[in-house]
């Protein structure tokens, strides 16, 4: 007996294909049929701007299609206003927690193996979970693995903060220097959204085109596979093949 080894695709909606929509060089034409060919029956559906986004299958007859907008501007502003003020919260919380740091340490495995060797006797630097608390201890900024001696694997240059994979130091400093990076990368977070929302107002951000991610059989399921495809700065719609 032949094992069946095809890929299994949730029902109704298939993931891959053309998602590129592509010109269409004849608008006025009238697409009353499915085209079929060796590959399979090509489904069409004719998007906002014109163009023409095809899905080709053997085995499913689509219905529907679910096209994803450009990104809509006050979608856009809103969204980069987010991560700016989730990137100033960030900030703003591990400044307060470097003013007197609180550190707690967790042993990750709970058997009787020793923590600062693998099986073969060499050391290891993961056996335990490093901490830095919030200011009022109740949350956990972050972390890094070390063993039971303070120590760790991968240094930060406490000058540059160049990443060493393979450098072993103390725990504690690393965990502060990687402090600093994690608040060095959120205020590029923040000048690189600041940019965008200018783009955006100045009219010169990329909103990108208009395409197809997914097609279904079924409204039901198109309407789901929308709903999950939806972005932060884009819309999804559900929209008829064309007959």
């Amino acid at each position: 007996m032949t094992k069946d080894t095809s890929a299994r695709q949730p029902k109704g909606i298939p993931v891959g294909g053309q998602f590129t929509a592509t010109s269409h060089s004849e608008p006025d034409v009238s697409l009353t049929a499915p085209k079929v060919t060796s590959r399979g029956r090509t489904t069409s559906v004719t998007l906002p701007d014109g163009t023409v986004a095809t899905r080709t299958s053997k085995s499913r007859e689509y219905s529907h299609a679910i096209v994803l907008s450009p990104e809509v501007p006050e979608l856009v502003i809103a969204n980069r206003e987010a991560r700016i003020r989730s990137a100033q919260a960030a900030i703003s919380a591990r400044e307060e927690a470097l003013k007197d740091p609180k550190f707690t340490k967790r042993r990750r495995f709970r058997d009787d193996r020793d923590p600062d060797v693998d099986h073969k006797g060499e050391p290891v630097y993961y056996g335990f979970e490093y901490n830095l608390m919030s200011a009022d201890g109740k949350e956990i900024l972050e972390t890094m693995r070390g063993n039971s001696k303070g120590d760790t694997q991968g240094c930060y240059d406490p000058e540059t903060l160049d990443y060493d994979v393979k450098q072993v130091g103390r725990v504690i400093p690393q965990l502060k220097l990687h402090t600093q990076e994690a608040m060095h990368r959120a205020k590029e977070t923040i000048t690189e959204a600041e940019a965008d929302i200018k783009s955006v107002k100045e009219g010169t951000y990329n909103l990108g085109n208009y395409g197809v991610p997914a097609w279904s059989s079924r409204l039901d399921l198109a309407q789901k596979a929308a709903n999950q495809y939806a972005g932060w700065t884009r819309r999804a719609t559900v929209t008829a093949v064309d007959q």
